[in-house]
């Protein structure tokens, strides 16, 4: 009796030991995750990661300053995962290294989100969709026309010689909102003295507000601090931004922003891994596409002692305020 019950308590360790391994089994398909660190992109993964973990296994690899092709190439050899996510500018930048380093052009299907201008970013990366993490010119004017107590017309812009196609895009979606975005466009390598310049100049074309566009280049610590705040120290209208650091009240820059819900950016993210699994783990055609929930931010504080006159009735509509 005794004997019988040691081997029922063996076999009901055994049947445990091979009730955890069955996942292992069955979910011997891998999708390899390479991505940038930072809360932004823990938030997109993690809603990822939540919706798909149970049909597959993620293995990550964070992109660090000495990462290198040749460390994304082993991975991808060793690992030899069935999709690719990369999550961040940096990670889709290594990546397209990466392909443009090797012989073999049979890549396996991949997604990029959560990086910036990620039209640019994929055009030569092969077999790749993407979401899109810039919120369009005129879904930001729209939600400020909402919220101030008098007409939006004219929206002024400054941006780099290489936005030029992606600020023709975003002007020609504002006319059809009947909103001008007035643009003044700078080399690509700009000094503080000619961003705050043309800035100033272009305060003084009388614009019902001030449109930011997401550029390392120009809103790097030293533009910002000798540039940027210099010259919007009196401009008393809104400054529309996609990042939502800049509208800190310390700053005294931006008054609204409007960004991508990075933990839904991941849910859409799942939902075309989704897609490319339930397609025999292909990709037909790749697409980018715009991101579905964004998520708003007002500094009430600022906006106040600017004298913008904002409509306090509609401030259910914001994501978050700044009081």
């Amino acid at each position: 009796m005794e004997i019988m019950k040691r081997l029922t308590g063996t076999k009901s360790i055994v049947l445990i030991l091979l009730i955890l391994l069955i996942p292992q089994v069955i979910f011997a398909e891998t999708i390899l995750v390479l991505r940038s660190e930072g809360e932004t992109f823990d938030q997109t993964y993690k809603a990822i990661y939540d919706d798909l973990h149970d049909e597959v296994t993620f293995i990550e690899k964070i992109i660090k300053r000495k990462t290198s092709t040749n460390d994304i190439e082993q991975s991808i050899r060793n690992i030899k995962p069935k999709i690719i996510i990369l999550i961040g500018n940096k990670s889709v930048a290594l990546y397209s290294s990466y392909q443009a380093s090797v012989t073999d052009k049979n890549f396996p299907p991949g997604l990029a989100l959560s990086a910036l201008y990620i039209d640019k970013q994929l055009a030569n990366v092969k077999n790749t969709s993407g979401i899109r993490y810039e919120i369009p010119a005129v879904t930001s004017a729209v939600q400020v026309r909402s919220l101030l107590n008098k007409p939006v017309r004219k929206i002024g812009v400054i941006y780099r010689q290489w936005m030029s196609d992606f600020i023709q895009i975003n002007k020609d979606f504002c006319r059809q909102e009947d909103i001008e975005l007035v643009t003044i466009k700078l080399e690509n390598n700009p000094s503080f003295q000619e961003v705050k310049y043309h800035l100033k100049h272009l305060i003084k074309d009388d614009i019902d507000a001030l449109w930011v566009v997401n550029d390392n280049i120009l809103l790097s610590a030293r533009l910002i601090q000798n540039a940027w705040i210099p010259a919007l120290k009196n401009f008393n209208k809104p400054v529309i931004v996609g990042i939502d650091a800049l509208t800190s009240t310390p700053l005294s820059f931006g008054t609204f922003s409007i960004s991508p819900d990075n933990y839904a950016l991941g849910v859409q993210g799942a939902e075309m891994i989704a897609e490319i699994i339930d397609n025999n783990w292909k990709i037909d055609q790749p697409d980018i596409v715009e991101p579905l929930s964004i998520t708003k931010l007002l500094n009430v504080k600022l906006s106040k002692s600017k004298n913008i006159p904002i409509n306090m009735q509609k401030l259910d509509a914001i994501d978050r305020l700044i009081q």
